[in-house]
């Protein structure tokens, strides 16, 4: 695949492209079972050595390696002597696809590509300069609160790293998941949806204003074009701000659940646990990353 494969600027700028954390240190955990497919993952293995178990298939990356894991559930055990460059980032089209896929684990030699090590150095030091490691919450990028300036010198960096990370994998054999422009009303519609406040309820008017599509003839093109109506984009939008809330904040349920337009906490755990299948109490003591974190320091 060309890496000048093209869509339309509505396409690109509809893409969810975001930091999570980034930190360079030993490793939260040392034995995790995870689904891979929810956001992207890069590590650089600065010390000791990381392997993922896949079906039958093992893959080790050792230190000077990248390992990219693959869009799917796997083991991830790391040597008690490990220390990684861990990148945590969305970069994904409305539906929740991640931009690029590969169906097996990449191990990259860093050596061969050392701007993707020195961008993503530069990254998490601008990141470190502004958010201390005087507790975990340093690494809790998407949760801090910053001025705009920071916040563009922050997406510079990362955006650089990002450039490379992108071609590097292309290169190693990943694939854009997208490869065909679509109907520009329907990226008009996306781009209503992503900029309506989550509290105000779905926002039918603005999509019918900038479309000019009846509600069902929007439905059906949004549908046939990324897999979901416009409905379960909302709710799944809506859905993904609380668990972002839930997993890397300790916002009372509560305020979680005004941010969201609900009248009571309760109405929302009903609503949360027909979407998430967990009530929101225990999926953050399952899924939150301040759950048994261990620094290995």
């Amino acid at each position: 695949m060309s890496l000048e494969s093209s869509l339309s600027l509505h396409e690109w700028a509809c893409l969810h492209t975001e930091l999570i954390w980034v930190y360079d240190h030993p490793p939260l955990d040392w034995d995790v079972e995870y689904d891979y497919s929810r956001a992207s993952w890069a590590w650089l293995v600065r010390r000791g050595e990381m392997k993922i178990t896949q079906g039958s298939r093992t893959t080790i990356a050792r230190s000077g390696m990248w390992l990219i894991p693959p869009s799917s559930k796997i083991r991830l055990q790391l040597s008690r002597d490990c220390h990684i460059v861990s990148l945590h980032f969305f970069c994904q089209w409305p539906s929740g696809q991640n931009l690029l896929h590969q169906p097996e684990p990449l191990t990259i030699d860093a050596a061969k590509h050392p701007d993707m090590e020195r961008k993503a150095v530069r990254l998490e030091q601008l990141v470190r300069r502004h958010f201390p490691h005087r507790d975990l919450e340093f690494k809790l990028y998407s949760g801090k609160q910053v001025g705009y300036p920071l916040f563009l010198q922050l997406q510079t960096h990362f955006f650089n790293w990002l450039t490379v990370w992108f071609e590097t994998l292309v290169e190693n054999g990943a694939f854009l998941t997208r490869l065909h422009s679509g109907d520009d009303r329907l990226f008009q519609a996306l781009r209503r949806l992503n900029e309506a406040p989550l509290d105000q309820g779905f926002p039918a008017e603005r999509l019918q204003q900038a479309t000019d599509l009846s509600e069902v003839h929007l439905t059906r093109l949004f549908l046939n074009e990324f897999g979901l109506t416009p409905h379960k984009y909302w709710e799944k939008r809506r859905l993904e701000f609380a668990q972002k809330c839930l997993e890397t904040t300790r916002m009372p349920v509560k305020e979680i659940a005004f941010r969201l337009g609900f009248r009571s906490d309760a109405n929302f755990a009903v609503w949360f646990h027909r979407l998430a299948r967990l009530r929101p109490g225990l999926y953050r003591r399952n899924r939150s990353v301040w759950k048994d974190i261990r620094l290995g320091q």
